[in-house]
C-alpha cells in the first residue's frame, strides 16, 4: 500500500490546486440541500468555545465555518500537503497523515466536534481512522460524516441502464462503498450508532450534480446522493 500512497497524495494535491481560492456565503437559504444539513446541525451544537477537528478538510469550507461561528480551536489532518497548506491560516493546528495507519497527532479526549465529510469512501482499511476518531472526541462530543451513497437513486438507475454508479465512475480514488446497513455494522463495534440525516436526490443519472433534484426525507434517504450521519461519542 505504501507505494500508492504518493500516487494518491499527488492525485488530492491537483485536485485542491486547480481550485480558486473561494469566498463562502453560508446563507442558509440559499445552500445546497446537504450543506445545509451539515450547518444547522453544527449550529445545534452551539460551537462558541468548542474545540474542532476537520478530518480531510478539503478546501477549508467547514473549517471557515466553524471559525465564523466561533469555535476556539480548530485542527484539519489530510494526506495532501496541498490540502494543508490551504488550511493552514484557518487551523490552530494540522496534521498530514495516512488515515489507514497514522495516529492522531493530538491528546485524547480533546475535541467537541469531529467533521469528516465524504473521506471514508477512500479508506480501504478504516480501523486506524474510526477508533483515533473516537480517542480524540470527548465523552459526549458530535462527530458528523458523509459519504457518497453506492446505491443512490441515479446508482440504481444507471446500473440498469449498463452505467457504473457516480461514486464510482468519478473518483478512482474512492475505494470503499457502503449502504446504510453496512454502516451500522462497521461504527457498531467503535460504540458509535449513525442517526441518517436527509438531504436530497438528484433526478438526472447523466448529471448527479444537476438542480434538477427532490428534497428527501427519512424514509426516502436511502435513495440521497450522500448519506449524511451524526454520531453522539459515549465512553
Amino acid at each position: 500500500m505504501t507505494d500508492k500512497k504518493p500516487a494518491v497524495e499527488t492525485q488530492f494535491d491537483g485536485m485542491i490546486g486547480d481550485k480558486p481560492p473561494i469566498d463562502y456565503d453560508f446563507d442558509l437559504a440559499t445552500m445546497g440541500r446537504k450543506d445545509r444539513r451539515i450547518a444547522k446541525r453544527l449550529l445545534a451544537e452551539d460551537l462558541a468555545g468548542k474545540r474542532c477537528l476537520d478530518i480531510g478538510p478539503g478546501t477549508g469550507r467547514w473549517l471557515t465555518f466553524m471559525k465564523r461561528n466561533s469555535a476556539s480551536y480548530l485542527a484539519g489532518i489530510d494526506i495532501s500537503s496541498e490540502v494543508l497548506s490551504r488550511c493552514a491560516s484557518l487551523c490552530d493546528r494540522t496534521q498530514k497523515a495516512d488515515l489507514e495507519i497514522d495516529r492522531f497527532d493530538f491528546e485524547s479526549d480533546f475535541f467537541h466536534v469531529v467533521l469528516s465529510i465524504e473521506v471514508l469512501e477512500h479508506i480501504r482499511e478504516p480501523e486506524t481512522y474510526l477508533s483515533e476518531i473516537l480517542r480524540v472526541a470527548r465523552d459526549g462530543g458530535l462527530v458528523l460524516m458523509s459519504i457518497p451513497n453506492i446505491v443512490s437513486l441515479i446508482s440504481r438507475v444507471r446500473l440498469l441502464v449498463g452505467l457504473l454508479p457516480p461514486v464510482i465512475a468519478s473518483d478512482r480514488t474512492h475505494v470503499s462503498f457502503y449502504r446504510k446497513k453496512e454502516l451500522r455494522r462497521l461504527l457498531a463495534p467503535y460504540g458509535l450508532t449513525p442517526t441518517f440525516l436527509p438531504t436530497s436526490i438528484s433526478l438526472n443519472p447523466m448529471n448527479p450534480k444537476s438542480r434538477f433534484r427532490l428534497p428527501s426525507t427519512s424514509w426516502l434517504s436511502s435513495l440521497d446522493d450522500s448519506l449524511l450521519f451524526s454520531m453522539r461519542v459515549r465512553k
